[in-house]
């Protein structure tokens, strides 16, 4: 709320406050009344009785939370990154902003296992040292066939592996190849692949 005010304050169309924030011009409207008359976005509990209803305030803010997450992406290993806040808060207060954000033990583990952080200094050091922004292009591939389907996670008894079905011909798989610079997006390529031998491109 107290973003969106800054927005319009700084002269930003209201209209594109809206569709940035997903809010309504009359709560835009009611918000920036709210904070002429309490000096806060969201006035007092005896002001308005219908506030019992909105749930108790946040521990930590947004821009508590970006720092929660930037610390645990530097530091896996940390179990305890709430401290720099000096925000009284539990350990389930931290677990449930960090599921919120979709975050899981096992992708920290994972992330935790697979850095080197000598051979990322390394590399820092390297690129700064030779390389330029305007000579890196990143590139992405993306591809989908009647074999691919989405299976983030699963469940099964202690002991057994976790299953799934899907079809055993793969059928027409499509790939989708972009690249992108400092300077533009490359035109991403479309290809419909029937086998090893055989493929078309289509222009996006």
């Amino acid at each position: 709320k107290d973003r969106t005010l800054y927005l319009l304050s700084e002269g930003y169309i209201p209209d594109d406050i809206c569709d940035i924030f997903g809010v309504s011009e009359c709560s835009l409207y009611r918000w920036r009344a709210n904070f002429a008359a309490h000096g806060s976005v969201i006035p007092p509990w005896s002001y308005t009785p219908h506030q019992l209803i909105q749930g108790w305030p946040r521990i930590l803010n947004a821009d508590h939370t970006h720092d929660l997450l930037t610390l645990i992406e530097e530091a896996p290993s940390r179990d305890w990154v709430a401290l720099a806040h000096d925000a009284a808060i539990g350990h389930t207060t931290v677990h449930n902003i960090i599921q919120n954000c979709g975050v899981t033990y096992k992708l920290l583990r994972r992330a935790a296992a697979e850095r080197d952080e000598e051979l990322r200094q390394d590399w820092r050091a390297d690129m700064q040292a030779n390389i330029v922004a305007s000579q890196i292009v990143t590139m992405d591939e993306t591809s989908k066939d009647d074999h691919t389907l989405y299976h983030h996670y699963s469940q099964a008894p202690a002991g057994e592996h976790a299953t799934i079905d899907a079809n055993f011909v793969c059928g027409e798989r499509f790939s989708m190849v972009a690249a992108l610079s400092v300077d533009a997006m490359l035109q991403p390529e479309l290809f419909l692949t029937c086998s090893m031998e055989t493929s078309s491109s289509i222009s996006l």
